[in-house]
């Protein structure tokens, strides 16, 4: 051969190659989220969420960790849009209306949490990371159990609700699993 060809030959194999390389750090991160969610309550959930990040791809375990968090507390935002939005209609049955309002007192808690939560976990506070978590999941809970009494039907909401008690319960799993390392 000749050395041009040589050098493109080279050249080519050493491009084909590095183009690899981002295919073999999602593999090993994939390792890293399936390891980690192993122990979560939720584990397909916690795959799927974590994946679904794009921050996921280079992050370990304590990036994992904040993700998840950060996750939950994008749905749980998500979530109090929709109470208020709902609340913004004049045609509830005071029942309902009831139910909303506690659940979007629930959520503004939540959501304080979950920002108190990133916070401790950025300064790695880890054990008020899990009791800030702990809390969002208790308000969670109670807007569930206030739906699941009601004489309303508000499926939409009790739905919304199930995923974001999920979301931060695989959170603290995360947290809790961080915490031991």
């Amino acid at each position: 051969m000749k050395p041009t060809t040589t050098n493109v030959a080279l050249l080519l194999c050493f491009s084909l190659c590095l183009s690899f390389l981002p295919l073999l750090n999602a593999s090993v991160n994939n390792t890293l989220i399936a390891e980690t969610c192993q122990n979560a309550k939720y584990k397909d959930l916690c795959i799927s969420s974590l994946e679904a990040e794009h921050a996921s791809q280079d992050a370990d375990l304590a990036a994992l960790a904040l993700i998840a968090v950060k996750v939950a507390s994008n749905n749980g935002s998500d979530t109090a849009v929709y109470i208020n939005k709902i609340l913004d209609r004049t045609d509830l049955e005071p029942a309902v209306e009831q139910n909303f309002e506690d659940c979007s007192e629930n959520y503004i808690s939540a959501m304080q949490q979950l920002d108190d939560s990133i916070a401790s976990l950025v300064s790695k506070g880890y054990k008020d990371v899990k009791t800030w978590l702990q809390a969002a999941l208790t308000d969670a809970i109670a807007c569930e159990t206030g739906l699941e009494q009601s004489p309303g039907n508000e499926l939409e909401l009790y739905d919304k609700n199930k995923i974001f008690v999920q979301l931060c319960s695989n959170a603290l799993d995360i947290v809790n699993l961080l915490a031991t390392n």
